[in-house]
């Protein structure tokens, strides 16, 4: 009698989320670390609230109450976007004796996985909303995280990165919201070059997340206590995978970002076509900006 056993089915829907989360956690650290939501609708949306400002308040003994203006939620919202990839073995391929792994079906749909949370990770990070989707040859796009922070600055061309513009960079979150920074994001040249500041140096501090290889990756700051700095990948490209001039640099308030998954990750059968088998990977998700103002997109030219 055949006998079929979970340990190695990536067709087990449940744990599949937690599966993408963990693929090289440190390459892909939006996806790996933002948490996440559910959307209902192909349009997600969800209300944010702000606290009246700040007043002189002192009531005379027996005064009579005085009904403070009420402010209304804020309704925001976002278009879910379709993520697939697919992957065909031939009978042959999985038949004959290999070397290394024991099933190419198998090997296949785990770098379908991981090639999937790659793309994810390029949307999340660089994503521009396209809702307008007039026919099905049309493909709706998220907004990302740098299309969905109101707070952005441009420095000029001759200056470079500076452990004061730096700190700048956290001000503005801290003046523009209620939130500070807790995490960085740039390419290598500006993880180095932060890492590389020694004012706020933290190098011995232990920081408990999967994303971070050592102490080093720590930074402390005035305006934003122990933000974590991360070298990322994708931070320079656009929404097509295309490099940009200059050096991005984004800074977010964790809590404030989640991914919300209309489809959660999972592996779907395609029809079989001759002698191969054939499968792929599916999602549908959108970013969830819970405060424009919980961080800030920063651009060098260097």
């Amino acid at each position: 009698m055949t006998k079929a056993y979970s340990y190695t089915d990536l067709a087990v829907n449940e744990d599949l989320l937690n599966l993408l989360t963990n693929i090289s956690p440190t390459e892909t650290q939006l996806v790996s670390g933002l948490g996440t939501s559910v959307a209902k609708s192909t349009l997600h949306q969800w209300l944010i609230k702000s606290l009246g400002s700040v007043k002189a308040n002192a009531y005379a003994e027996g005064a009579d109450v005085s009904l403070q203006t009420l402010t209304n939620p804020v309704r925001l919202n976002n278009e879910t976007q379709i993520s697939r990839e697919s992957f065909s073995v031939s009978g042959t391929e999985r038949a004959v004796d290999t070397a290394g792994f024991n099933d190419r079906f198998q090997l296949e749909a785990m770098e379908a996985l991981e090639e999937l949370k790659n793309d994810m990770e390029l949307a999340i990070m660089n994503g521009t909303l396209n809702g307008s989707v007039v026919s099905t040859n049309d493909a709706r796009t998220l907004r990302g995280v740098k299309a969905s922070l109101s707070l952005v600055s441009t420095a000029a061309s001759s200056v470079s990165m500076t452990e004061t513009i730096f700190n700048n960079y956290l001000q503005l979150v801290w003046d523009g919201s209620k939130d500070t920074v807790d995490e960085v994001y740039g390419d290598m040249y500006m993880k180095r070059k932060i890492s590389g500041f020694t004012a706020g140096s933290t190098k011995f501090t232990k920081v408990e997340d999967k994303r971070l290889i050592n102490s080093v990756d720590v930074y402390e700051s005035d305006a934003a206590k122990v933000v974590k700095l991360f070298a990322h990948r994708y931070v320079n490209l656009d929404a097509a995978g295309n490099a940009v001039v200059g050096h991005d640099l984004v800074g977010i308030k964790n809590e404030r970002f989640k991914i919300a998954y209309l489809r959660k990750p999972s592996l779907v059968d395609l029809a079989k076509i001759g002698d191969s088998d054939r499968a792929e990977f599916v999602t549908e998700y959108t970013l969830e900006c819970l405060n424009p103002t919980s961080g800030f997109v920063a651009k060098m030219y260097l």
